[in-house]
């Protein structure tokens, strides 16, 4: 390929970031007038919230694997149409349950999408121009946080109710369908390799319905007994299956979904639960704030979308500083700056317990969100590059995949968790202590990953706490940094 056929397929791998990421941006917003018009009762819109991080997890495993033995650009386009039909669908649904069954087909679309944008990366750059690229891609997560806010309050502020969170929920359908246009024009098609993928399809079901059934006594926990039942003697017997069905198939020798290769490694194991517990802490939070300053604190969507800003401009620049940051601090900067998310969230439930309401109130949100967003730029290229440091050659892919897995899976947790500690009550009246619950809960979770980013596993047993492809991967990215 010729320089301007990698710029435009890169282009084309942040175009469609963009579109999947958005949706994240948005969807707090359409909350509020769409649980009204549709009379949502609290636990369809805790599976709303839920719902599309739940297919996006389960759609990356397959999307990887298809996409390394058939070619990308055909999953990719794929997994945009089926991305746009979802949409589409959820935005002119006339009833709560067809959103969501919309929001889980859109969720099944953006992880093929996911896997192809990162499959591409991998496969057209090398080296410096690999993080330069990959760097990039997180640009585009952070302009979607920037665009989304405020094309949502707009859309609200302009239309009807009962148009409103329909054109919300279309925001991020132009820019997939232009993704699509671009994509069969510019991205190359590969030669198909021949060998059969392995899919480990049963893993896969096994995994999203243990994903269900444990998040389901949290959506719904006034559930009738035996419902409760059910997923109590469900839950031990699928996970037996699941490690049964696991190793039988690693015998084979196929790739398992829980590719012992990467299970066994501690360091890959613990950069996991890092990256689960702060992705789904970082999510929850997202959430759980738009919806708070919306319906606790009847601040009108605009200005949400004002103090929303300022997190997402101050994780481009943390991002942009975390290859020189990581190259002095090594892995350490991961706890240091997981505790700097505890020490943000816990300002915010100070004030909010205290009282803090109007403007003090809009104030402390932009102050605490603008740490946030910088701690979350100096999080996540470190914890992305170490964890995956720890894959053994011939299963970096296989790893990428599967890190993206625990993090949208726990995501459709915590977020549930988090939305129904916030929706206390069967009138789903959110409240500040309830807001200052739900911000515990988030807490918790980061000083938990705060520890286990702390241990000797994740570090590589190094005192400067870097493994060797880390020094490779931070030297690669300084190459690339002006100045």
């Amino acid at each position: 390929m010729t320089d301007r056929q990698t710029r435009l397929a890169l282009w084309c791998c942040l175009g469609a970031g963009f579109a999947t990421l958005v949706d994240s941006a948005v969807l707090g917003f359409a909350v509020p007038s769409l649980s009204e018009q549709l009379g949502a009762s609290t636990a369809q819109v805790q599976w709303l919230l839920a719902s599309y991080s739940l297919t996006f997890g389960l759609g990356l495993v397959p999307g990887g694997r298809l996409g390394d033995a058939f070619g990308r650009r055909g999953l990719l386009v794929a997994g945009l149409a089926v991305f746009v039909v979802g949409g589409c669908t959820a935005a002119v649904a006339g009833g709560m349950w067809w959103v969501v069954g919309a929001r889980l087909v859109q969720g099944f679309g953006a992880g093929l999408i996911s896997a192809q944008v990162l499959g591409l990366i991998q496969d057209l750059f090398t080296s410096a121009r690999r993080v330069r690229a990959l760097a990039a891609y997180t640009s585009a997560g952070a302009a979607a946080a920037l665009v989304g806010p405020v094309s949502a309050a707009t859309l609200l502020a302009l239309l009807p109710p009962a148009w409103g969170w329909r054109a919300v929920l279309l925001v991020n359908v132009p820019f997939a369908v232009a993704t699509l246009v671009l994509a069969v024009r510019v991205v190359p098609a590969t030669a198909r390799t021949g060998r059969r993928p392995d899919l480990d399809v049963p893993a896969v079901v096994l995994l999203g319905g243990l994903a269900v059934l444990v998040t389901l006594p949290v959506i719904d926990p006034g559930a009738r007994p035996s419902v409760w039942g059910t997923a109590a003697v469900a839950v031990p017997v699928l996970v037996t299956v699941l490690v049964v069905w696991e190793r039988r198939y690693a015998r084979r020798g196929r790739v398992a979904l829980f590719a012992p290769a990467l299970v066994r490694q501690p360091g890959f194991v613990a950069g996991n639960a890092v990256a689960l517990l702060w992705f789904g802490s970082v999510v929850a939070h997202s959430t759980v704030v738009t919806l708070f300053l919306l319906e606790g604190a009847h601040v009108r969507a605009l200005a949400v979308a004002a103090v929303l800003l300022p997190s997402a401009a101050s994780r481009v620049v943390s991002s942009s500083l975390a290859a020189r940051v990581f190259d002095r601090q090594g892995s350490r900067l991961v706890p240091v700056a997981l505790l700097l998310h505890v020490v943000a969230l816990a300002g915010l439930a100070a004030a909010v317990a205290r009282g803090a309401d109007g403007a003090a109130l809009l104030v402390v949100v932009a102050v605490v969100e603008v740490l946030l967003g910088f701690a979350s730029g100096l999080v996540e290229p470190p914890l992305r590059a170490v964890t995956l440091a720890f894959a053994p050659p011939g299963f970096h892919g296989v790893a990428a995949s599967f890190l993206q897995l625990t993090q949208r899976l726990s995501a459709t947790f915590c977020v549930a968790v988090a939305s129904g500690l916030l929706f206390r009550g069967a009138d789903t009246a959110v409240t500040s202590s309830s807001f200052v619950v739900s911000l515990l809960f988030c807490a918790v979770l980061l000083v938990l990953a705060a520890v286990v980013g702390s241990t000797r596993w994740l570090h590589g047993g190094r005192r400067d706490g870097r493994t060797p492809d880390d020094v490779d991967v931070a030297d690669a990215a300084l190459a690339e940094v002006p100045g």
